[in-house]
């Protein structure tokens, strides 16, 4: 049995081993860029930053911009440190030893090591290019290489040609029968450009087929595979995808994904469509079912709507365990786009193949068995493990549990039930510390009860998990839980591990401790768009606990579906959470959860109600001190008085800021100068905005990036409000570099509204509304109707021609009447009576 191949990382390390020469260079080969490094170990470019990140943390890599050879812009390259050269060697030194097979061209097979193999190859090729082509059966075929070939695809970002992206494939151990599935498939694929969605049941065989197809199509087509993963939604694709269109020369997409954080629908299929045109594919999307983001089902439908303007050589294959027609059969003419070819278990002939350790079977006993499994593949695999008889289970379930898991030892059933515990693929390392004997892992594996999915990490069929799952009693899932919870406490290396983390303190465990962990995470994970907590905390309000986590649980809830712009569901949130406030005497909570309500009301119009709860919220604020609180609070009646016409009211508030700001010493304080310059100088006090701009400007030079960023947006305005164009600009530009780097929607938004107002002030009226589109696609991948209906307005404000401008304050309107938003409708009522009058 061959061994697997090395990790990721490992490979990254042999290949970086060989540029140790170039960390001073000025211009560096292109085999230190992302791509290079994508081409060289055979992953997605957009998976590069991922697999180096372990790397960076233990100080074996650099990242720095650098010029790179053939590229005209500066690009992220990646250099060996000192200790990571002598990290380099040695695992060179360990993996030299690795043993292969080489298939020569007249079909001998030489055995081989990695370090020597050189002397039995017709040319020399690098390891970690040997690597690459190495099957997984631990065969390298030099009769399909060339050194052409190896150079062609370790340089692929620079010209057209056959490529393939497959990294996320698992490999495919054995495969029978689906002739008739195949051919189906070949021959839609081949009458012209097509789509196929091919559902089936967990474990029918979907990924194998998918693999199988991939293979067929191999040196015919330029290849992608993609696998989704829960609560990924569409980005990863779309990534994968655009590195692969860059590496056969169609950059468009790439260089689109690279400006725009999160993609718009209309626009990203118009990206697709003209990127893949003359294109030709095979596009592969394995587990769609997965997918949870409606954004993503939007642009693969509307793709499909227009696929039949592609050459006749493109093909896009979806596998879902979903039976919901989630592609169009037509388009508006009437022509097919798509078809549907349910996935069925396999015929009697192919599922006989699988059962290899029935030295002898009688018709009566297979048919029985065929007749239990419905040719099901992952359960004939189970049978073949050895189960002796199948007399006394009339059911698959009966059978699994009594035949399969019983006869499990009991070491191998609680590996099983640690690995199912969790609902993504872990290293070993997750699973240190239950005192498992981890050498028992390999039989799992062997017997298909587990599965390796690539050197480094494991995981279980999701039929597997289920059967497990199912079986697991409580006293066994606290103990896994807590365990999981702790792995991924430690890691904590991005939002969905802390979502992760949080779903492993909630299910079985003690309610009060996950929901003060939900409280004090909360507002970090809604800050950053994770409003799949949404999910948890319901798991969670349904139980009683402390009133005070549970009046934050509701205020969380609430803020999230106001952000939703569900305001009646948020509304009844808030004012549970007002209750249990009340019997917490939580006046902190209490001013935060009157403060939410005062904004509700303000949006639905109540101008009155707004003022009488902003009021409340301000008594309990001073009361506990709270300058922020009260800071934001005389803010935000400010700008209700402005509206009103009360201008004077409007300047009262802002003195009681102004006198707050003068007495108290709070770093945290700066946000409520920032908000102050910025509402001085929409009133035009414009000295008086230059005043705090500039002292927060000053301020916030040593503080972090993005609050600097909102006084430096706010100086600019000043300046283009002024008419110094230059100085405007500039501050824009370094607002721009910083936004680069932020993953907070929220906060991009923010700091796209503020250059966009930079650039109308400025003139630039163009470039306003390409932030403005930009921050809409934010907003709308984000599902917060709020800031989009803002955007809308802003673009139905802004330079363009009249027929466009009316068209999105309508879309404006209907966002705003949708979320019940009053007050805002009568703005863009009157924006659109100014577009219509000329005004």
């Amino acid at each position: 049995m061959s061994s697997p191949k090395p990790g990721v990382q490992e490979r990254i390390l042999l290949h970086l081993r060989d540029y140790v020469a170039f960390s001073e260079s000025v211009e560096v080969p292109f085999a230190l860029s992302q791509m290079g490094i994508a081409n060289a170990v055979a992953i997605a470019r957009s998976n590069v930053p991922r697999a180096i990140s372990g790397l960076k943390e233990q100080g074996l890599l650099i990242e720095k911009q650098a010029h790179v050879h053939g590229v005209m812009r500066k690009r992220k390259s990646y250099f060996l440190t000192t200790i990571g050269s002598e990290v380099a060697e040695e695992t060179w030194n360990r993996l030299s030893q690795h043993n292969f097979e080489i298939l020569l061209p007249d079909e001998r097979r030489v055995k081989t090591e990695l370090g020597t193999c050189n002397e039995k190859l017709p040319f020399p090729i690098r390891p970690v290019d040997i690597l690459r082509y190495l099957r997984d059966d631990g065969v390298l075929d030099i009769s399909k290489l060339s050194p052409e070939l190896i150079e062609r695809d370790l340089t692929k970002r620079v010209e057209k040609q056959l490529s393939s992206s497959l990294g996320d494939l698992p490999r495919l151990r054995h495969f029978f029968g689906r002739d008739t599935e195949i051919d189906g498939i070949s021959e839609i694929l081949d009458s012209g450009s097509n789509a196929i969605l091919i559902p089936g049941i967990a474990g029918i065989g979907k990924t194998s087929l998918a693999a199988k197809l991939l293979e067929k199509y191999t040196f015919r087509r330029n290849l992608i595979y993609h696998r989704c993963q829960l609560g990924a939604g569409g980005r990863p694709f779309l990534e994968d995808l655009g590195g692969w269109l860059s590496s056969v020369g169609v950059e468009e997409l790439n260089d689109y994904l690279e400006a725009s954080p999160v993609p718009r629908i209309d626009e990203t299929v118009e990206l697709l469509v003209s990127s893949l045109k003359n294109v030709s594919a095979l596009i592969v999307i394995d587990d769609y079912h997965k997918n949870d983001e409606d954004i993503f089902y939007k642009i693969i439908y509307n793709f499909v709507l227009r696929i039949n303007e592609m050459n006749n050589e493109l093909g896009l294959v979806i596998f879902s365990r979903s039976y919901r027609p989630v592609l169009p059969l037509r388009n508006e003419k009437g022509q097919n786009v798509s078809k549907i070819l349910p996935l069925d278990g396999l015929d009697p002939d192919a599922s006989k193949n699988i059962l290899d350790s029935f030295k002898s079977i009688s018709d009566d006993e297979y048919k029985r068995i065929y007749g239990i499994s419905k040719g099901h593949p992952l359960v004939l695999e189970l049978i073949n493990r050895g189960a002796s008889t199948i007399e006394h289970n009339l059911t698959l379930e009966n059978y699994v549990s009594m035949e399969i898991f019983d006869k499990l030892s009991a070491e191998e059933k609680r590996l099983l039930q640690s690995l199912s515990i969790f609902r993504e693929p872990v290293p070993l390392e997750a699973l240190t510390n239950l005192d498992l004997d981890l050498n028992t892992l390999d039989n799992l594996v062997e017997q298909g009860l587990a599965r390796r999915v690539d050197s480094e990490n494991y995981d279980v069929h999701d039929l597997i998990r289920e059967f497990t799952f199912n079986g697991i009693d409580e006293q066994v899932a606290i103990p896994l839980h807590t365990s999981a919870a702790k792995w991924y406490k430690k890691k904590l290396n991005s939002q969905q591990d802390l979502i992760e983390y949080l779903h492993h303190k909630i299910s079985y465990a003690d309610s009060e401790i996950a929901a003060e962990e939900v409280a004090i995470n909360g507002d970090e994970l809604i800050n950053n768009g994770q409003l799949e907590l949404l999910g948890l905390i319901n798991r969670l309000i349904d139980s009683k606990g402390n009133p005070k986590i549970w009046g934050k649980l509701w205020y969380l809830r609430g803020k999230i579906l106001f952000l939703s712009g569900d305001f009646g569901g948020s509304e009844a949130s808030f004012t549970v959470g007002m209750n249990l406030a009340n019997q917490a005497k939580d006046i902190n909570l209490e001013s935060i959860l009157l403060s939410n309500l005062a904004e509700l009301a303000w949006k639905r119009g109540d101008s009155s109600t707004a003022l009488d709860l902003h009021r409340q919220a301000l008594k309990r604020f001073i009361a506990t001190k709270d300058s922020i609180g009260a800071c934001n609070t005389y803010t935000k009646m400010s700008y209700i008085f402005r509206s009103q016409g009360k201008k004077q009211l409007a300047m009262d508030a802002h003195s009681e800021v102004e006198h707050i700001l003068s007495t108290e010493v709070n770093p945290e304080l700066i946000y409520s100068r920032i908000n102050l310059a910025r509402s001085y100088l929409e009133m035009g006090e414009l000295e008086l905005g230059r005043k705090h701009a500039l002292t927060a400007f000053d301020s916030t030079q040593n503080e972090d990036e993005i609050t600097h960023s909102r006084a430096r947006a706010v100086l600019g305005r000043y300046y283009a409000l002024i008419g110094d164009t230059d100085l405007a600009l500039n501050h824009y530009l370094e607002t721009l570099q910083s936004l680069s780097n932020r993953d907070d929607v929220e906060i991009r938004v923010e700091l796209i509204i503020l250059m966009g107002e930079v650039l109308e002030d400025s003139g630039k009226r163009d470039e306003a509304v390409e932030r403005y589109l930009e921050g809409l696609a934010l907003a709308e991948s984000s599902n917060q109707p709020l800031l989009v209906g803002e955007l809308l307005s802003r673009l139905g404000s802004t330079g363009l021609e009249k027929q466009r401008r009316m068209e999105y304050l309508q879309r404006a309107l209907n966002v705003f009447r949708e979320v019940g938003a009053t007050r805002k409708m009568q703005e863009v009522q009157m924006m659109f009576h100014k577009a219509i009058t000329g005004n």
